[in-house]
């Protein structure tokens, strides 16, 4: 080891701590993906409701089908569309990623078991209407942590918003109008932000 090494210059302290910032300071790149999985969950969850209502030529079990279809097909395009840009590696984006992959796959869990034991006699329908409760409360949690990780104050109000719809949205699980509710809270606490994160996002390389 030199005495370079264990005395290092005010330049390498300098380079170290904007890596260390490079977490935070690094644009945020899933924008594009909260506007598309909000909007489309909530064009689902109201025509769920539709139904229910009384209105739309087909069952609830065909939107949900439709709503996985295109869902996944959109999420490849949108992976594919992100390829050329910079910042992927660093911390935040890194973190976002898997934080919202884990609160996809944790809802979808639910989801499944609520078909599961629907299905089986084990659980009442009731039931269906208590996954958008759960879900919100995922989305509150994915936010708090990109906004502590990011250190954007600004996301600590998504946060809030999916937990204050993920309350009412338990309050009123027994009826038809927690599907209005969920999908208010769900555009309010993604889709505004989704936008604001696609207009900061830099430009592709190449």
């Amino acid at each position: 080891m030199t005495a370079r090494d264990s005395n290092p210059s005010g330049e390498d302290l300098a380079y170290l701590s904007a890596i260390a910032r490079s977490g935070e300071d690094a644009p945020l790149l899933g924008g594009r993906f909260l506007v598309w999985w909000a909007g489309l969950t909530s064009l689902a969850i109201l025509t769920h409701w539709a139904i229910l209502m009384g209105y739309g030529p087909f069952g609830a079990g065909a939107v949900w089908i439709g709503y996985i279809l295109v869902g996944s097909a959109g999420q490849a395009v949108l992976v594919w569309s992100i390829r050329n840009k910079p910042g992927q590696g660093a911390a935040a984006n890194r973190t976002e990623a898997a934080v919202w992959m884990s609160a996809g796959l944790g809802i979808g869990a639910i989801f499944l078991g609520v078909v599961a034991g629907v299905q089986g006699g084990l659980l009442e329908p009731v039931f269906f209407s208590v996954i958008l409760p759960v879900a919100l409360s995922a989305y509150g949690v994915a936010w708090m942590t990109v906004a502590q990780v990011s250190r954007r104050v600004a996301f600590y109000a998504p946060a809030l918003i999916a937990f204050a719809g993920a309350a009412a949205g338990m309050a009123l699980a027994a009826g038809a109008w927690v599907y209005p509710v969920a999908a208010a809270a769900l555009l309010a606490s993604s889709v505004a932000p989704g936008v604001m994160m696609l207009r900061s996002e830099p430009r592709s390389l190449g």
